[in-house]
């Protein structure tokens, strides 16, 4: 059982005064309970986030997680070494200072939907060497060997964001800027986007793309763990009241959850241990289950400091 929690402590000033009254005891229980046991640091400017570093076990460069490439193994007929990227169709709003991204979870795409524009963007895509799988109706699959060593910022740094800092700057990435602008002009008209406005849906009218990055054959197994998402939304509005409540339910349910399999196991670890992952904007740390004499556990529980200790320093 292995648990990450991205945006445990944001950036934002409001949620960060409200670490001050937070409660959560059975945070506070684990880290007792819990060993120190690893520490990943990183820069609110990565391209990818602390989180998906620590799911790759930061075999990776910045930017060039295989998130695609791992889809793509699943699929039948798999061309061998071959670059792949993620697309995710989404709202940019363009305004007179910057450009942001509307957080694509909102669009709420129906199959049907994502399939006809897909069908639609295809053609132009197929021109510079890419092609267009689908996977599902948020998340399509490219692939093309322009996309080799092409950098690009995860989809979590822009949803619902300035997409500004994080567009690709590097001379292969033209062609991408290039298609972006080109379907926000083939979109515009597109009948599924008619039908989109006429019911007061949001209009489809770019892409991003993230995931990119080979998968080397000899690459460590990426962890098999639990990310719990439900301070980012909160946190990147800086909503304090919203992140809060998030936080308390993460919590009494999750980490309530693994505080009552531990008190159940004892202090035995011939189970597969327990692991906990807290993830802030420069600092992931993990916790795991080891085994401690007595006087350590002692030590543990004199010397623990609140949660909110270890939030801060996140």
């Amino acid at each position: 059982m292995h648990l990450v929690i991205p945006f445990a402590a944001p950036a934002g000033p409001q949620c960060q005064a409200a670490l001050e009254r937070l409660e959560l005891p059975h945070l506070k229980s684990l880290l007792r309970t819990l060993s120190p046991h690893s520490e990943l640091q990183g820069q609110a400017s990565d391209l990818s986030p602390l989180s998906e570093r620590v799911l790759s076990q930061n075999a990776f460069a910045d930017g060039l997680i295989p998130w695609a490439a791992l889809r793509a193994c699943a699929l039948p007929h798999t061309p061998l070494g071959a670059s792949w990227g993620l697309i995710s169709p989404c709202h940019l709003a363009v305004h007179a200072d910057h450009i942001a991204m509307h957080d694509p979870a909102v669009l709420r795409l129906e199959a049907e939907e994502s399939q006809a524009l897909l069908q639609a963007m295809a053609p132009y895509f197929l021109e510079d060497g890419l092609v267009l799988h689908f996977l599902q109706a948020d998340t399509w699959l490219v692939q093309g060997d322009v996309l080799r060593g092409l950098p690009t910022a995860s989809l979590e740094r822009v949803r619902g964001q300035k997409v500004d800092p994080w567009m690709p700057r590097t001379e292969a990435a033209r062609l991408v800027r290039r298609l972006q602008n080109e379907m926000q002009m083939l979109l515009y008209t597109h009948p599924i986007n008619d039908a989109r406005v006429a019911r007061g849906a949001p209009m489809v009218n770019s892409f991003w793309l993230s995931g990119t990055g080979d998968l080397p054959a000899n690459v460590p197994p990426f962890l098999q763990a639990t990310v719990l998402n439900a301070l980012q939304a909160p946190a990147l509005r800086d909503d304090a009241a919203a992140w809060t409540q998030a936080w308390q339910a993460l919590d009494s349910g999750p980490l309530a959850d693994m505080a009552q399999v531990l008190g159940q196991r004892g202090h035995s670890v011939d189970a597969e241990p327990a692991t906990l992952t807290l993830c802030g904007n420069h600092t992931a740390r993990t916790w795991r289950q080891q085994p401690r004499s007595l006087l350590q556990r002692i030590g543990s529980a004199l010397r623990s400091a609140p949660p909110t200790a270890f939030l801060k320093s996140l």
